[in-house]
């Protein structure tokens, strides 16, 4: 597909932009509210959220941002997307005892989707034709977005490799994705609390990774975004 018509498009789904950033920032505000085993609101409030994120990644990314050879892998972006918002509300349905032998599947979906969107912002940024404020908050939410999906696949780690991270003292009611996903956003941020420590291999290698990918991104965004702006301001 050429550049220019994928630049385009990039161009017309500006608006979706801040709206993505808000959408990023909402699993995180309703995470400390979030009971899987509470009342209905509790239950739902993580779903919902997540559920407003996937329908507007769905309306941003283009099915065709990548062609190789003829196929398009976002073909399958948006049976994915549902695939992901169905087995999320299975804690909700079900309760949360009884979705708990899904446990693995859900992960998988969901963290998979996850990845696979974060893939997306990198290629998205990548290929916008100018630097504005919409495309700094699609910088901005591939940043957020980055610790979810780092939060996520680290609950699938300690899911499938128990004991892979010590934990340190739980709060009441507190979800292990939610826990996860703190310990992803200290590692982003390069914080380094130790209240939650990889405790195996697998887990410090993943914290390496991380920790690695989080400055490559933020190297690479403001590389490309800054080249962007110059080549804007040199064409006026």
């Amino acid at each position: 597909m050429p550049y220019s018509s994928i630049g385009d498009r990039l161009q017309q789904r500006e608006p979706w932009y801040v709206l993505f950033l808000f959408s990023t920032l909402l699993p995180i505000l309703v995470m400390p509210f979030t009971n899987l085993e509470g009342n209905p609101i509790q239950r739902l409030l993580l779903p919902l959220s997540v559920l407003v994120m996937v329908l507007i990644a769905v309306r941003m990314i283009p099915r065709d941002l990548i062609v190789i050879r003829g196929w398009q892998p976002y073909r399958f972006y948006r049976p994915w997307a549902a695939l992901c918002v169905g087995v999320m509300w299975l804690p909700f349905v079900l309760g949360h005892h009884a979705a708990h032998a899904f446990h693995v599947p859900i992960l998988a979906i969901i963290s998979g989707f996850y990845l696979v969107t974060a893939i997306a912002l990198v290629l998205m940024l990548a290929q916008v034709r100018r630097v504005n404020e919409a495309v700094l908050c699609l910088g901005a939410a591939g940043y957020v977005h980055l610790g979810l999906t780092g939060g996520q696949l680290a609950t699938a780690l300690e899911v499938l490799q128990p004991g892979s991270f010590n934990l340190g003292r739980m709060l009441p009611g507190e979800e292990l994705v939610e826990r996860l996903s703190y310990f992803s956003f200290v590692t982003l941020g390069t914080l380094g609390y130790g209240d939650v420590l990889p405790a195996t291999a697998v887990a410090e290698s993943f914290s390496v990774l991380l920790s690695v990918t989080s400055t490559l991104y933020v190297t690479l965004m403001i590389g490309l975004l800054l080249s962007r702006h110059i080549m804007t301001q040199q064409t006026r």
